[in-house]
């Protein structure tokens, strides 16, 4: 750790020249700086030395003002005129004995700071890379990028003592189709990924272990390879296109699908598993809930239409499942449908962030019976929520927020807060919220899993722009008041599993488990 007291209020310096272009991310972040009682912004700084951008041919910046007139409608713009006015306010600092001095320094224009400007933050300068360069939209036009499980984002730091940049933090998201929706969209992510990494630093939990950056960034596609670039756009367009137009006529593919196994969870292998009874509809997200000596498995089925979904449940006898009834339906989408028992009391608490809040439901008469019991976090975005009470007493709750402006993402954040019981009724967020940053184990794929005093979660891992591609263990190794520590166990993807494109979802009980595949 780099220290055992706190800073206080960070004292930040923008590292900003006057006519450097401001983009939507970067006028979010000073947005979320300017109100955040941590942050104190100093002044702005002219950076001496210059940010190498690489240029796109004429030809790749024709095609991406194309996919921006196609595309363009899915994002939205961030107004800039309160970032404009931060920067406007901010006095202008020299780098002269006079000059204050600051904790740090954030890069966000065209220029660094020079060797003799290090000096003046204690803990140097840092900036953001994507995948190893500057511009997002630009290093996702190549194909090793594309061919990439995600693109990376780099907090970069350099000191006066270090010149040479190492990685302070980095998470991976998952690719949008084409460059200039993902571009839009890591941009987007990376203020999160920023604001986190600073809290830690207040807080002096940054690490101080370090690792080199990336040598080389994916190189922009040459004069023929841009044609390969315009292919992959129109056939992910195409693609999306079909997928409207099939789900107008009702002929979606139902494509999750269930199967189980027995065992210890912690050494299955999916390609022995036995694939459970199909419906006529989707079977997704499943939860394995045992009652009375008999096992039941709640899941979320979806017609082919791709209406709103709702929860249905089966018995399971053996290795396969009896006929299924509907459990929950309401005039939202309902899908991860997380049921538990407190006392005599049996709990459901189903995704319903279509209904812009986390809600919990009471079994009347378990199965197929349910009323709506307690509610919290109303007008927030909540997907693949799970709660628990510790040996302790302590209820606690994981749920995958969505904190965003133009795109609305449940894969990349992790939130944690306790809470006093299925009630709802005080809800405390952790101080390391978000505990869990990146697309490829953040998003909760199950219920926690208790097993001699351990303590796992189920996580996607949206890899290679599948969402759903695979499927983590992680182990909870610290969780108290101030700290979340968890690390990986085991990975699953569909090379586990011969013929699937995806597996996303675990639920264990005794020596059961079931999870959801997709593919054939």
């Amino acid at each position: 750790m780099i220290g055992k007291a706190k800073l206080g209020r960070l004292r930040l310096l923008i590292v900003q020249g006057a006519h450097d272009p401001i983009a939507d991310w970067q006028a979010m972040l000073l947005d979320r700086l300017t109100s955040d009682p941590k942050i104190e912004l100093v002044g702005v700084l002219d950076g001496q030395k210059a940010r190498i951008l690489p240029s796109a041919s004429l030809l790749l910046r024709a095609i991406l003002i194309v996919e921006r007139w196609i595309v363009g409608r899915q994002i939205l713009p961030y107004e800039k005129i309160g970032a404009r006015s931060v920067l406007a306010r901010l006095p202008r600092i020299h780098n002269t004995p006079e000059a204050p001095k600051v904790d740090l320094a954030l890069v966000l224009g065209t220029r660094n700071l020079a060797v003799e400007q290090l000096e003046l933050a204690r803990h140097g300068e840092w900036s953001v890379s994507f995948s190893g360069a500057q511009q997002a939209t630009h290093v996702a036009t190549s194909a090793k990028q594309r061919a990439a499980p995600g693109m990376s984002v780099q907090i970069l730091r350099r000191t006066a003592e270090a010149t040479e940049p190492t990685v302070v933090r980095t998470a991976q998201y998952n690719q949008k189709p084409g460059a200039v929706l993902t571009g839009a969209f890591v941009e987007e992510k990376s203020v999160l990924l920023v604001l986190r990494a600073l809290h830690d630093l207040v807080e002096m939990r940054a690490q101080s272990v370090m690792m080199p950056p990336p040598l080389n960034a994916p190189k922009l596609p040459r004069f023929f390879e841009v044609f390969g670039y315009a292919a992959y756009f129109g056939k992910a367009l195409a693609k999306k296109l079909r997928e409207k137009w099939c789900a107008r006529r009702g002929r979606l593919k139902a494509f999750w699908q269930l199967a189980t196994g027995t065992g210890d969870f912690l050494n299955f292998e999916p390609r022995f598993a036995v694939k459970l009874p199909s419906r006529s509809h989707t079977m997704a997200d499943p939860f394995l809930f045992e009652k009375d000596g008999k096992k039941w498995v709640f899941y979320e089925a979806l017609n082919a239409d791709g209406s709103d979904g709702w929860i249905e449940v089966a018995e399971l006898d053996g290795d396969t499942l009896k006929s299924s009834s509907t459990a929950l339906k309401c005039p939202y989408h309902l899908s991860f449908p997380f049921v538990f028992q407190d006392g005599d009391d049996i709990f459901m608490l189903p995704e319903t962030n279509q209904s812009r809040r986390l809600e919990v439901w009471r079994a009347t008469n378990f199965p197929t019976a349910w009323e709506l019991h307690a509610k919290a976090f109303e007008g927030q975005y909540l997907a693949e929520s799970t709660l628990w009470r510790s040996k302790a007493g302590q209820w606690w709750l994981l749920t995958n927020l969505s904190d965003h402006h133009a795109f609305q993402d449940h894969s990349s954040e992790l939130y944690l807060f306790t809470l006093d019981g299925p009630g709802l009724g005080s809800i405390t967020p952790h101080p390391g919220n978000p505990v869990a940053i990146g697309a490829d184990h953040a998003r909760n794929a199950g219920a926690l899993i208790h097993q001699n005093g351990r303590l796992f979660r189920p996580s996607q891992n949206n890899s290679y722009g599948v969402y759903g591609y695979g499927l983590n263990l992680m182990e909870i190794t610290q969780l108290d008041a101030i700290t979340f520590e968890e690390t990986i166990v085991r990975r699953w993807t569909p090379h586990d599993r011969p013929g699937i494109n995806g597996i996303h979802h675990l639920s264990a009980a005794g020596d059961r488990y079931v999870f959801d595949w997709s593919g054939t």
